[in-house]
This record gives C-alpha cells, sequence and structure tokens, in this order.
C-alpha cells in the first residue's frame, strides 16, 4: 500500500531482507494518457446489487408494457411506473437519449413547490438529473456481464474486469493513477479509498496503491507531519534544506519540494545499494525508495491543510424539498425511511475536497442507500424497498454530479466534472419481479459514466426481455461495438470492457485485461 508517515520507519527497517521480496519485484505496466481527457477519476461503488431500471431505462414502451404492472402508491411514494412516465431527461423524442422514469410534477418543482409527498403527486427522486442537465455530462451502459452472481466476485469483477475472489487484475483506480502519475508528479495522494471495496494495483506503480482515508482527520494522522513529535525542527523549512529528491537510478526526481536530512540520508543509503543487488531485490528496493519520496512529497505539501482550507459542497443550493433536519443530501422516502444525509455527508465532503484541490488522481467512495441501506435487503418485500431505495440513491448522486458540475476546474472554461470521470458501479443488477414478492440476483448490469470526454446523453446497449420466467422482465445485455486489439467485434458487453472503456475516455490505452477486454464503442467522443 501507499506508504505514511508511520509506515516510512518499517519500510527502511524492512528493506534490509530483501531476499524474502523477490517474489514482489514489480513488472512495470505502461499506458498512455493523452491532454485533452479526465484527469481524474471517481467512482461510487452501490454495493449489494442495484435494480438499475430503476434509473436510466433502456426498453420500448411496448416491452415496459409487457413487463411491469400498473403504479401504485405505498406509504406516499410512488412505486413502479408505466410507458407513459419514461421520459426523456433533455426532453427529445431520441431514440438513444437517457430516459427515467419521471414520476415528478416538472411543473411544481421548477416552480419552487414544496413535494406533496403524502399525496404522492410529486416523487422528485432523480430530479437532481434534471435540475443539473446532468444528461450533458452522462452515458449508460446497459447489459454488462459481470461473468458472476456471487458478491465478492461480483466487487472485484466490478472493480478491476476479472470475475474472482481476488484481484487478478489492477483495479480501475489503480490503473488511472499509475498512467496519470507522469503527467500529474505534484498530486502528493494519487489514489484514495475512502469506501467501499478496496482497490488493488498488484505490480503497478507504488504511487497506484490506495491510500485509505476514511476522515479528514486520517490526514492529519497519516500524511502531516504536524502531529509527529520525533519530527519537531526536522522540517526542511526548519533546518533550512535545499537537498532535492533524486530518483533510484540517480536522476532528479519530481521536485517542487525539499528533504530534511532524515529524509535525505535513509534515501540515499537505499541508493547506495544499487549494482550490489539481484535485479529482483534491486526492483523491490527501488519501489520502497520511490515511496519514501512520495512521503517527503505529501509531507511538503501540507496535504492537510489544504483539505481542511477546501470546501465540499460550496456551488449548489440545498434542495428545497429535502427532509428540514438533514445536509445537502437529505431524502426522505416515507414509510421506507428518512436520511439526514449522514449515508453520503463524510464521504462525498471528503471526495470533493479532494478532487476540487487537485490533491488526487483517482477517489475510490462507498454509496450505500438510505439509512447505510446495501441494496441486497428487503427481499420479502421484493420491488418495492429496492425501488425506493434506488431512486432515492440515484437523486443523491445527482446532487454530487451536480455540484461538481458547478464547481470550476482547474483549467479556464471547465468544471470539476468536465476534469473528472466519474463510474456508477455495482456487484450486479436484480430481478424485476412481475408478480410475487421474491426479487433474486442476475449478472447483468448498467455501469453509469459522467463527467468530461463522453458522447453524452446516450445509452449505450439495452435488456432482452425474458420471457421464459415470469418474475423477470431480463438477464441478458444484447450485443454491442465493441474495439479489441484484432479489430472490432459485436458481442455482449463485459466488466472487463466497461474498465477498458473508462481508461480510455481519460485518455489511457493499451490496456490487457486477463480473459480479454476491448473498448465499448459509442461512450468516448470521437467513437
Amino acid at each position: 500500500m501507499t506508504l505514511g508517515r508511520r509506515q516510512l520507519l518499517k519500510a527502511c527497517l524492512g528493506a534490509t531482507q530483501l531476499k524474502l521480496l523477490e517474489q514482489l519485484a514489480p513488472s512495470v505496466a505502461r499506458a498512455q494518457s493523452a491532454t485533452d481527457a479526465p484527469t481524474k477519476l471517481l467512482t461510487l461503488f452501490m454495493g449489494g446489487g442495484w435494480m438499475s431500471l430503476y434509473t436510466f431505462y433502456p426498453l420500448t414502451s411496448s416491452e415496459t408494457a409487457a413487463v411491469i404492472p400498473a403504479p401504485f402508491v405505498e406509504n406516499g411514494e410512488p412505486i413502479y411506473f408505466d410507458a407513459s412516465n419514461i421520459k426523456a431527461l433533455d426532453g427529445s423524442a431520441s431514440a438513444t437519449a437517457l430516459r427515467v422514469p419521471a414520476l415528478w410534477d416538472e411543473a411544481a418543482l421548477t416552480a419552487g413547490m414544496a413535494d406533496p409527498r403524502t399525496g404522492g403527486a410529486t416523487s422528485p427522486h432523480g430530479w437532481a438529473w434534471k435540475q443539473h442537465q446532468l444528461w450533458s455530462h452522462t452515458v449508460a451502459i446497459h447489459g454488462v456481464d459481470q461473468q458472476t452472481a456471487a458478491h465478492a466476485a461480483g466487487q472485484v469483477s466490478a472493480m478491476c474486469g476479472v470475475a474472482s475472489s481476488e484481484f487478478k487484475s489492477p483495479s480501475l483506480h489503480a490503473w488511472a493513477a499509475h498512467s496519470l502519475f507522469s503527467r500529474f508528479p505534484d498530486r502528493p495522494i494519487p489514489s484514495v479509498w475512502v469506501g467501499g471495496p478496496a482497490p488493488a494495483s498488484l505490480d503497478l506503480r507504488s504511487e497506484a496503491s490506495p491510500s485509505r482515508i476514511e476522515r479528514r482527520s486520517d490526514i492529519d494522522f497519516l500524511f502531516s507531519n504536524k502531529l509527529a513529535r520525533p519530527w519537531a525542527n526536522l522540517k526542511a523549512s526548519d533546518v533550512g534544506s535545499t537537498v532535492p529528491p533524486v530518483a533510484f537510478d540517480g536522476s532528479p526526481a519530481a521536485g517542487g519540494f525539499f528533504l530534511n536530512p532524515i529524509e535525505e540520508r535513509s534515501l540515499r543509503r537505499l541508493r547506495d545499494q544499487r549494482g550490489k543487488l539481484n535485479p529482483a531485490s534491486e526492483a523491490v528496493l527501488g519501489k520502497i525508495h520511490d515511496d519514501l519520496v512520495g512521503v517527503s512529497r505529501v509531507l511538503a505539501r501540507d496535504v492537510s491543510t489544504i483539505v481542511q482550507n477546501t470546501q465540499g459542497v460550496q456551488y449548489t443550493p440545498r434542495p428545497f424539498w429535502a427532509p428540514a433536519a438533514g445536509s445537502h443530501f437529505a431524502t426522505n422516502i416515507g414509510g421506507f425511511g428518512t436520511d439526514s444525509g449522514a449515508s453520503w455527508d463524510s464521504q462525498f465532503d471528503l471526495a470533493l475536497r479532494l478532487l476540487k484541490s487537485d490533491l488526487c488522481t483517482s477517489v475510490a467512495v462507498d454509496c450505500q442507500g438510505v439509512g447505510r441501506y446495501g441494496f441486497d435487503n428487503g427481499h420479502s418485500q421484493g420491488h418495492r424497498v429496492q425501488f425506493a431505495q434506488v431512486r432515492a440513491t440515484f437523486d443523491v448522486v445527482g446532487r454530487l454530479l451536480g455540484e461538481m458540475k458547478a464547481t470550476p476546474g482547474t483549467q479556464a472554461g471547465k468544471s470539476l466534472l468536465d476534469e473528472t470521470l466519474v463510474v456508477l458501479l455495482s456487484d450486479f443488477a436484480r430481478t424485476w419481479p412481475k408478480s410475487g414478492p421474491t426479487s433474486d440476483h442476475w449478472p447483468s448490469n448498467t455501469v453509469i459514466l459522467a463527467g468530461g470526454g463522453l458522447n453524452a446523453n446516450r445509452m449505450v446497449g439495452t435488456y432482452a426481455v425474458n420471457t421464459a420466467d415470469a418474475n423477470a422482465s431480463g438477464f441478458d445485455g444484447v450485443p454491442v461495438a465493441v474495439r479489441e486489439s484484432t479489430g472490432d467485434v459485436t458481442r455482449k458487453p463485459r466488466s472487463a470492457d466497461v474498465v477498458t472503456t473508462a481508461l480510455a475516455v481519460m485518455g489511457v490505452h493499451n490496456v490487457r485485461i486477463p480473459g480479454g477486454n476491448g473498448e465499448i464503442l459509442g461512450v468516448r467522443t470521437g467513437t
């Protein structure tokens, strides 16, 4: 993992036993990055499997009429919808535009009228995507095969493209941090794991390993010399140090800071071992050396103060219809629960601060439902809890993206959302029962991409309506155009293709994933 202040000494002490580390010698993976692509990644993981058809809806009117019953209201919350409710977010009649079950009174909400929840006339869940016109930055990929119906393997599959109980390939987050590091060496914490399943870097560069930061105070503890008494009077600024960092091979490292005497001596002694060890041990030593340089970079940047002085939600108003006793992300789903925003506040706030301050390339966040709902509950009530929970959480995500869209980016004329690729992931989808209380699992899924570099306001792929199972609307995705290394093919999209496509949007190409992978065409601008 990425080294923090407390790991620095341990790494130096362990470096003497290099014979034990030969098997960990990294095989360096390389990828290209483009200057006109999003340069930051944010993943939101809805663990447990979410029923994606409750958000962006790809089926035709005739298919909808065949697979869902008439809407009904429970606890003041509209449940289900019919073909007449399905509308394009942009108001167009385009067959490929992003369509949603629009269970809201648009005129009332636009006029600032409160949600008449008790009457069930207006359900604004999902309204944030309309309010902030997020179709201008969004693509939905439907029918993605996770190649598993197991939770653990589904999580790994969604993040790296290989269905397994453990990572067989680096996660999307690691690829992004690894590939963009040379362009942004001044980002002191390239990959941050705030919540959800843990990303994995495997044998990529050390900077691609995720730093576990659950709350702002963790930054003080791990990456600040303010709280460490042994650092007193030994900061580079305290001793007037002008020693710049040096890479393991002796060449100048990414600068912008100076080393204190302890750092300089530790790194110099590690470099002294070059040429005295076998190649595998020397490679590991070089990785430890680069980790220590990264620690020095973080300490010198004083990221703790930067994050503290950066505001989270800043540019968008709190929804007027949200529960009164709550934050920007508060929501109410009637008898299914109310959330003051506690399920999202801490992680969303930290993610916004890290992205706004340009300290990170990749941030992984957990995205649970109302009251920390895990999307694999409520089987006894069938679709009803899932429907309310998914749509409420979908709206909360829209508020987060709306804030990013309103936030000025680091480049003139661009927003934070323009400069970021946001990927909404889950283990797998859920069956949509046409009758009965059951709600089972199925491996096909929808992945939502939002941000810059996208062929926006588009849905790619759909689901095959299942007529063999009376309790499900569909299981399989339909074939789409995929660009593999040997040429273009038409087949069902897989999670490995989603990882490849997301990386391509960020300008990262030539990634190879075990089992095969390709870029899903129609997602990235220009494809």
